[in-house]
């Protein structure tokens, strides 16, 4: 006899299923919580050693892996006034690249998607497939060039260039989200009287505002961390940005000014830009990837 009907037969299973699936999501949570674990060691040996004493980082036998007492005296021995230099000459650079990228990309994508004009596919091709070419490949020939036109030792070659055409993935990006623009809007400010200037700066620009932020975040991340453009490019120690100039300062260093909870602290300095921008505008990022997806 079957046990559909039975009521304690139904119940029996309906336990099972609940039981199985308090299972599935306990080993679930296991490994999440494990792999975050995992992830974040690192940060948290970076806070706890950034709030140890001298005493504690030379300690061997055992190795401290808590402070034996909080000590925010390395944060003020990082903040120093070389530190300061570098992160003025950080500022320098965002400040260009975050304002330059952005707009000087959605001004190309502006004319690749509501410009009409010969040859036009053709161009956007010819820019997409520099997306091939690896970035290591043009190294050479741009270090060339700044050397012959005097950019060497100087912050122009993260600054004038952040002013011609913002890189071709973001023009890609900020194209395909213009393309859902519908183009009865630029026909009706073109009635009213608006040039193509227009049209893009109070129409299509604030529209495109989601893939904006988000190429603007992507640009601040990628030059505040950029180690080899600085590497290459500079000599002298006071135009150094913060990825270089924290490399050239603890390099070989032995002093207590150099220890590992001094270099930890500096690290939490480095962290912390990248850790408020990515929470404050973590929602535009977010909107920003499934809006350009839409839209494409």
């Amino acid at each position: 006899m079957s046990d559909i009907g039975n009521p304690k037969a139904v119940s029996a299973v309906r336990r099972k299923m609940r039981i199985r699936k308090r299972i599935r999501m306990a080993v679930k949570y296991f490994f999440l919580i494990l792999f975050c674990f995992f992830f974040l060691f690192p940060f948290f040996v970076m806070v706890t050693r950034s709030l140890m004493t001298n005493a504690d980082v030379l300690h061997r036998n055992p190795v401290y892996i808590l402070p034996t007492e909080i000590y925010w005296g390395n944060f003020v021995r990082a903040w120093d006034a070389q530190l300061v230099g570098y992160l003025l000459n950080t500022l320098i650079v965002e400040v260009c690249q975050v304002i330059g990228v952005p707009f000087t990309a959605a001004l190309c994508a502006f004319g690749f998607s509501k410009v009409q004009f010969r040859f036009r596919e053709t161009l956007f091709a010819l820019v997409l497939s520099t997306m091939m070419l690896p970035g290591i490949c043009t190294q050479i020939p741009l270090y060339v060039t700044y050397v012959k036109i005097g950019w060497i030792n100087t912050l122009l070659p993260f600054t004038v260039t952040a002013f011609f055409g913002g890189g071709a993935v973001n023009i890609f990006l900020i194209r395909q989200f213009m393309r859902g623009i519908p183009r009865e809007m630029d026909e009706a400010a073109k009635i009213d009287g608006a040039n193509a200037f227009m049209i893009f700066w109070r129409i299509v620009l604030p529209m495109c505002m989601p893939v904006i932020v988000l190429i603007m975040v992507q640009t601040f991340m990628g030059n505040w961390n950029d180690f080899m453009g600085p590497l290459l490019y500079l000599r002298d120690e006071r135009v150094y940005t913060l990825a270089i100039g924290i490399y050239a300062r603890f390099s070989g260093a032995s002093s207590a000014d150099s220890y590992a909870n001094v270099q930890m602290a500096v690290g939490i300095y480095m962290m912390l830009p990248c850790a408020v921008v990515f929470f404050i505008f973590q929602k535009q990022l977010i909107d920003g990837i499934q809006l350009g997806a839409v839209k494409g």
